[in-house]
């Protein structure tokens, strides 16, 4: 009995494990942006995403946001760098997706009610900018 509990005690943790897709990365943004529903300003940024949350926060601490919705995506072919995506409406930047340097595998940020409301106002597809991360 107590071999069956170990057993499915480490299928369990490796099925854990395969899903699970950690995500590290820092990065220097040069703008504003918003993340759910608060606003950051410019600067330099750690960017953790595990188990389904994503922890935005600023590398000075003062700023930090919890996102528990991100949807897993994937590309054809790794990138040697990772990427910080942003939806840009006129001078509004919203988070809206992370790339893992040397992987093919990413995290998308629903969008807010904040960026649906100003999508719509802008009647425009937003532009992306891409912040490379090492």
């Amino acid at each position: 009995m107590k071999r069956f509990h170990f057993v499915a005690g480490l299928l369990v943790a490796a099925c854990l494990g395969l899903q699970a897709q950690t995500i590290d990365m820092h990065a220097h943004i040069p703008f504003n942006f918003q993340v759910s529903q608060r606003t950051f300003p410019a600067g330099d940024y750690a960017f953790h995403h595990s188990a389904g949350v994503l922890v935005v926060r600023e590398e000075a601490g003062d700023h930090m946001a919890n996102i528990s919705f991100t949807v897993s995506m994937s590309r054809l072919k790794p990138a040697s760098e990772g990427e910080v995506k942003f939806n840009r409406y006129g001078d509004y930047y919203f988070l809206e997706q992370l790339w893992t340097p040397g992987s093919q595998e990413g995290q998308g940020v629903l969008k807010s009610a904040r960026e649906k409301e100003i999508a719509i106002r802008s009647g425009q597809q937003p532009a992306v900018v891409a912040i490379l991360v090492k």
